[in-house]
């Protein structure tokens, strides 16, 4: 697999961290999910690289960004995306988001639409239900303390429904990449509770669904058969949510991946998404 480089960026007053794997042809922004990193791309970046050159970023409140108090919500993401893909030089880009990261690039695709040449939206793009959005802020408190030992939050996490049956290098490598080691051997997770609560209490103002028709670019919906952990627990959008999006959405068109879940679609060794997506781009980047 190619190793993506890894830097960071001073915009808007605040550093933010990105990997890149180089490439000779156009730039594909990877935006993560709400709370994780950009090492959630390292299996799809080092597969479209060398044809495209990929960027992951690390959200501010996440990863190894900066953690400010304030300016959480949609705006302020699209807002750094665009300050960095103007210091980096790139003019015009493509996106691929998930979850969160997908309903960013949403809202910057439709804002901005003569910048984005094409997005892919892995699970995620639209407003989820409230219940949806509020069943996650309990997951939040993991987040706030540490964890003794790298072993131990290996074991918690690996316990957790979403990730155990599918546990494998790539999982376990992005894993250890989300926490800060400290000093007495104890890990911290690194993405901050109080900016994902504010990312939260943000969410609903900006009614996604009111931006498809503005998106201008090609886009492909992407769902995970297994929904958030497995196919008898519910999906975050519902086959008729999924049927909706990709109508409203002008050039929009719909991928199913079989065997993998929210999660896993990512982060998954067999890298399921690479061949899809790849096609994808070399169909509408000529």
């Amino acid at each position: 697999m190619l190793s993506g480089r890894t830097a960071s960026a001073e915009v808007n007053g605040i550093s933010l961290s990105y990997r890149e794997w180089p490439g000779q042809g156009k730039t594909i922004i990877c935006l993560p999910s709400f709370a994780a990193h950009k090492g959630s791309f390292d299996q799809l970046g080092a597969a479209l690289s060398p044809r495209y050159r990929v960027m992951a970023m690390d959200l501010r409140g996440r990863g190894d960004s900066d953690k400010p108090e304030e300016g959480y919500g949609f705006a302020y993401h699209v807002s750094d995306i665009l300050a960095l893909t103007r210091q980096l030089g790139v003019e015009a880009f493509s996106i691929v988001g998930h979850s969160f990261g997908a309903t960013v690039g949403t809202y910057l695709a439709s804002i901005r639409p003569s910048l984005v040449e094409a997005i892919v939206l892995l699970e995620g793009g639209a407003d989820p239900t409230e219940r949806v959005l509020e069943a996650i802020r309990p997951s939040l408190v993991h987040l706030e303390s540490p964890y003794p030992s790298m072993d131990v939050y290996l074991e918690a996490m690996r316990a957790m429904p979403f990730y155990g049956r599918q546990w494998g290098g790539m999982l376990e490598n992005y894993l250890r990449e989300d926490v800060y080691l400290l000093e007495d051997g104890a890990v911290q997770p690194k993405a901050s509770a109080q900016g994902l609560h504010k990312d939260l209490d943000l969410h609903f103002l900006y009614s996604m669904c009111l931006h498809f028709p503005a998106m201008s670019c090609p886009a492909l919906f992407v769902r995970a058969d297994e929904g958030l952990i497995d196919a008898r627990r519910g999906h975050i959008f519902t086959e008729a949510e999924t049927e909706a999006i990709v109508r409203w959405i002008p050039k929009g068109q719909r991928l199913d991946i079989a065997g993998v879940n929210h999660f896993t679609l990512l982060l998954n060794d067999h890298n399921p998404l690479a061949g899809p997506v790849k096609s994808f781009f070399d169909q509408n980047l000529r």
